[in-house]
């Protein structure tokens, strides 16, 4: 008895598997550029360090610094949607979230309810950070990420 080689039918449908079972990865940007991530689209604009977020008694003083990074935001799909967490992530890999005192000021994205449809947003993101290099890590709410290296 002699042993089948297996078709050629079956050999692509196995490589076809094989390439579906692999992970994509993080989607990787730099400043100025888009990144897709599901239906959203993230541009990162530029970054700045304040000593202060608000005016008079809105005003809010940091614990370490405030880093702010301004961008915009699309979302590409059919329905409102969230605007998925981001994290700041330090050269050690400590993960930092927006800042409370930003949100309880209704400063930065992380503080939106719902992104419209077909809406492009500018706004900002403000962290509660020591100055440092950092990366920030935006979702699409589900298992893609994008991934920006950010200036100093």
């Amino acid at each position: 008895m002699t042993a089948r080689r297996p078709g050629r039918a079956w050999t692509l449908a196995l490589v076809a598997l094989l390439i579906a079972g692999c992970a994509v990865g993080p989607r990787r940007g730099a400043l100025g550029e888009d990144a897709k991530v599901g239906v959203f689209t993230y541009r990162v604009l530029a970054v700045q360090w304040q000593d202060q977020i608000g005016r008079g008694e809105w005003a809010a003083a940091p614990n370490a610094r405030f880093y702010v990074i301004y961008l915009t935001v699309t979302n590409n799909g059919a329905e409102p949607l969230p605007f998925p967490r981001a994290r700041l992530v330090d050269a050690a890999g400590r993960e930092y979230e927006e800042s409370p005192k930003a949100r309880q000021r209704g400063i930065g994205l992380g503080s939106l309810q719902a992104m419209s449809p077909g809406f492009t947003i500018n706004g900002s993101l403000v962290f509660d950070v020591p100055p440092g290099a950092y990366t920030l890590i935006l979702s699409d709410g589900n298992k893609g990420e994008a991934i920006f290296a950010l200036p100093n």
